[in-house]
């Protein structure tokens, strides 16, 4: 893997930080007795290596080159061997005639190459010497006659994998190299090397160290091929961490992060991968396939309670694979252990055969017995138990497995609890390996388990954001299971999941399987149909209606303890995401955190990132600003867990919101922009809610490039037709503003107000109430300040009745901006009230941008602006604020139309305005409400409007 990559830059080289390799051999200078190579796998120091060797041969250097192989299927000095076996060859008689006669049998015996000819073959290798042994003298001695004039390098990659007398041999010649004109060249990696190999590296005289570091992200960029999309781009970049090896190795298995399932997945993209392996022994290689399946991190324990190994093998087993740095200790505790990297342990789960897969999987969920699917009758919950060895990745179970059909049936079932396991786990890309195959049933496989493995299939795809591709697989497999009212129930069940969540258009009324779900005994199945028609409701703006349902699912879930409800924990998810849309927060946040808590507490981890992300809203709605944040942080380190761009996508825009609003500008613009990354290549609505979620993050944060860049997507004309109604009053509020603020077309602003108002009216909510006057206000911000200083005003009451401190201050903020260019002093009494309002909240943002308003808003009030103008020019601007055109006012004044664009020329330089809109902004309606004299002066103007 080392040879993957280009040659990076040195992090470190002794006596020079910009060592290069085609000056190591300089002919002109002093060429370093030894070079020593280091740097994390796949980092390149293979290819490095090699640029030295080519610079060597093309200045006349001799040669001789090997890697080193697993110490355990190499002979006694088989590096040096392999290193001098061609050189030697060549140059046999010249080297043979530079030793002693009592040297060459000694030589012969390592190197076939200088055996005498009558000299019979050795069956055995000569034993390691000691350190002033002959062999050590001898290949002094025969360096000395191969160097001559020209000098050798002796290039020696992959030291950390040499044999133990290859290494005392290596030592020797460090320690006391030869009277020559030699160069030793050691690539190896610091982690897997002898402590006592590195110290003396580290300690020797004249030697030179390059350490290679991390290339940048525009020389990583250049190493992948022109056609590669942007979005896919970003993404290897990104998880390539400055590794050219890694990028390469990416590139060419995309499956190995981006979690796909094709239905025969392979070895392909994980061959590279094989030769970290090669010196793991047959105990290493089971116990790191074992170690796969239950994923990161493991503990010897869980690894014990799956693996066949006894256990003192399954201990050296592992502690083989910490010397070959393929795992590593864990962070959370001294017994806890992960992969070196997510794509070693890929490779160690995608070549387990599925036999062996199956095997450990059922091992491993048989550690915790969790109760059956909501749908399924059941005696009674089955009790939870929490070993220390339940920390392994394993979770729901099926139910209990009936009388067997036959060995199709039973490995069918096998691979939807293996599948299932692994989604709760979090682990949607290796759960779709398995339940892909259970896409062509027997007909002997029961309709129920077949729905199933359908509703985990669809699940599995949601969870890497792939919602029309789980709509389409629950909707092929529905006629096929409508026989059966169970399974037909769980497959609608999941369709209605999968639209909530895509955001697409909702079914309208219960099918008929929803109605038989409801109507069951198990509180667990009522619930859960209860929550989600109760959320669909909510999303449809039928407010009643879903109040009524989720009141029922709220009395039931507080009649039920945790353990009962561990067996359909996303009720909980269901129920609080709906209560929040019907602006009942406080309950909300109240169900999100029970949810979190219970999901992390039994390591459901594919519920956690919705159950954090949904608690940092709510909570960020409420004015819990450090709270918001802490559950944000949450959300981003469950997602990443799993992997999908949409989990990563809306947690981030979450919490980009709430740095901001925290006032750590710096994080909310990086995890803003990354966001935008992960649903750049998507046109599924979710990413669409991303995008309309960050746009008043970048207006707000001043990131005008990305603002542009999730415009230019067609994401505001695809909201015109936003399906969840309870949401079009927050996405047209922050539209208006948009349009508002950045002095966009008051049409588009107004078509915005007016859907917030449609939906409100539907709702009838406070909060979306609040929301369609604070979005109507953005419509006459520039066109009307009075009229949109009363809307905000309105806003201000009707959010504060909602419980909304934030969308309180953001009223507060428009109200002062309204008034800003009327009257200065109702400005700052409105930013007043605002900075009031966010004292002991943490809101640091909103608090920096309230005063930075206070300091830039104007400090003369309008009568000391009107005293600037002259009579007349106060005259002509009063009816420029009623919108005059040149010849009204020059008829109304009875004035000529030159004289008329005269004075305008003269109030646009006082008051250093540009247009019309301006004057009527800073001047025009301040003078209606600060000068009486001109109030007759509307009457006869209208009369002759009329007239004509």
């Amino acid at each position: 893997m080392e040879g993957d990559g280009a040659i990076p830059r040195p992090a470190s080289a002794r006596g020079s930080t910009k060592a290069n390799a085609a000056l190591l051999l300089d002919p002109h200078g002093a060429a370093p007795a030894v070079v020593e190579i280091l740097g994390q796998p796949w980092i390149g120091k293979t290819r490095l290596l090699h640029r030295i060797i080519e610079d060597a041969g093309t200045q006349g250097w001799s040669v001789a080159h090997a890697a080193a192989g697993p110490a355990a299927t190499a002979a006694p000095y088989q590096l040096f061997s392999d290193a001098f076996d061609e050189i030697f060859s060549e140059r046999a008689e010249t080297v043979l005639q530079s030793v002693p006669v009592a040297f060459r049998r000694v030589l012969g015996q390592v190197f076939p190459a200088l055996a005498p000819e009558t000299a019979q073959p050795e069956t055995a290798p000569v034993p390691s010497p000691a350190p002033a042994g002959l062999l050590e003298s001898a290949l002094r001695q025969a360096i000395r006659g191969l160097t001559g004039s020209s000098g050798l390098v002796l290039a020696l990659d992959d030291v950390h994998w040499a044999d133990p007398a290859s290494l005392a041999l290596l030592e020797s010649l460090l320690r006391r190299p030869p009277d020559a004109r030699l160069v030793i060249v050691v690539a190896h990696r610091d982690r897997q090397s002898p402590l006592r190999l590195r110290g003396l590296l580290a300690s020797l005289p004249g030697s030179r160290r390059i350490e290679l570091g991390p290339l940048s992200g525009q020389e990583l960029d250049a190493l992948l091929p022109d056609k590669t999309a942007q979005p896919l781009r970003r993404t290897l970049l990104h998880r390539a961490g400055g590794n050219p090896g890694l990028l390469l190795a990416l590139a060419a298995s995309p499956r190995a992060y981006g979690g796909t399932a094709p239905d025969t997945p392979g070895l392909a993209p994980f061959t590279r991968f094989l030769e970290e392996f090669r010196a793991v022994s047959d105990d290493g290689w089971t116990a790191a396939q074992c170690a796969a399946v239950l994923g990161d991190p493991f503990t010897l324990q869980e690894l014990r309670s799956i693996s066949a190994l006894p256990g003192e093998r399954l201990a050296d087993a592992v502690a083989e694979l910490l010397r070959e740095d393929i795992v590593r200790p864990g962070e959370l505790a001294a017994d806890h252990y992960r992969f070196r990297h997510c794509l070693l342990r890929a490779t160690a789960y995608h070549t387990t055969g599925e036999q062996l897969r199956l095997a450990a999987h059922t091992a491993a969920t048989g550690l915790v017995r969790l109760p059956a699917p909501c749908v399924h009758t059941q005696a009674g919950p089955v009790p939870h138990r929490m070993p220390v060895a339940d920390r392994v990745r394993s979770g729901l179970l099926p139910r209990e497995a009936g009388p067997a059909s036959g060995d199709a049936t039973l490995i069918y079932e096998q691979r939807v609890r293996t599948g299932k396991a692994l989604v709760v786990a979090g682990r949607p890309g290796e759960a779709l390996d398995i339940l892909d195959r259970t896409s062509s049933p027997g007909a002997e496989v029961p309709l129920v388990l077949r729905a199933e493995a359908a509703e985990w299939r669809a699940r599995a795809q949601r969870l890497l954001g792939r919602y029309a591709l789980a709509e389409s697989l629950l909707e092929a497999v529905r006629p096929d299971v409508a026989g059966e009212p169970e399974a037909l129930a769980l497959v609608d069940l999941a369709r209605l999941a999968a639209a909530l969540e895509r955001g697409s258009p909702l079914p309208g009324g219960e099918t008929l399987a929803v109605q038989w779900a409801t109507s069951r005994s198990d509180p667990l199945a009522r619930g859960y149909a209860w929550a989600l028609l109760g959320a669909q409701d909510a999303d449809a703006g039928r407010t009643v209606q879903a109040s009524a349902r989720l009141g029922e699912v709220t009395a039931l879930l507080d009649g039920l303890d945790d353990t009962t409800l561990i067996g359909r924990l996303d009720i909980l998810y269901w129920l609080a995401r709906a209560l929040a849309r019907l602006e009942q927060d406080t309950e909300a946040a109240r169900h999100f955190e029970r949810g979190l808590n219970l999901a992390a507490a039994h390591e459901l981890d594919y519920l956690v990132p919705q159950f954090a992300t949904g608690l940092a809203e709510v909570q960020l709605r409420l004015g819990r600003i450090d709270l918001a944040v802490e559950s944000g942080h949450r959300a981003m380190r469950a997602a990443e867990r799993i992997g999908g761009d949409c989990l990563l996508a809306e947690a981030g825009a979450g919490l980009a919101r709430a740095a901001w609003i925290s006032g750590d500008r710096t994080a909310a613009l990086y995890t803003a922009r990354e966001a935008a990354q992960r649903a750049e290549a998507w046109r599924e609505p979710w990413a669409d809610r991303v995008r309309l979620s960050l746009l008043e993050t970048t207006f707000d944060t001043g990131d005008q490039e990305l603002c542009k860049k999730l415009l230019s997507t067609g994401t505001v004309r695809r909201a015109a037709s936003f399906p969840v109604v309870s949401m079009v009053p927050a996405v047209a509020e922050v539209l208006a503003r948009l349009e508002g603020e950045r002095r966009g077309s008051a049409t588009e602003a107004g078509r915005w107000a007016t859907a917030a108002e449609e939906a409100a009216g539907r709702m009838r909510l406070p909060g979306a109430t609040g929301l369609a006057l604070l979005a109507r206000a953005h419509h006459h911000r520039v066109t009307d300040p009075l009229r949109a200083a009363v809307f905000a005003s309105s806003a201000v009451v009707t959010l504060t009745r909602a419980g909304r401190p934030l969308d309180v201050v953001r009223a507060h903020l428009a109200v002062a901006a309204a008034w800003s260019g009327i009257d200065s002093a109702v400005a700052r009494s409105q930013l007043d009230e605002a900075q009031v309002l966010l004292q002991g909240r943490g809101a640091h943002g909103y608090l920096d941008h309230a005063a930075g308003l206070a300091t830039n808003a104007p400090s003369q009030p309008a009568d000391a602006r009107l005293a600037k103008l002259s009579n007349r020019e106060r005259e002509i601007s009063v009816l420029v604020s009623d919108g005059c055109t040149n010849q009204q006012i020059a008829r109304t004044l009875r004035l000529s139309h030159k004289t008329v664009e005269t004075h305008l020329g003269r109030i646009f330089k006082k008051l250093d305005v540009g247009s019309r809109a301006q004057v009527a902004t800073s001047i025009g309606r301040a003078a209606r409400f600060t000068d009486a004299r001109f109030a007759d002066r509307l009457a006869p103007l209208a009369t002759s409007d009329q007239i004509a």
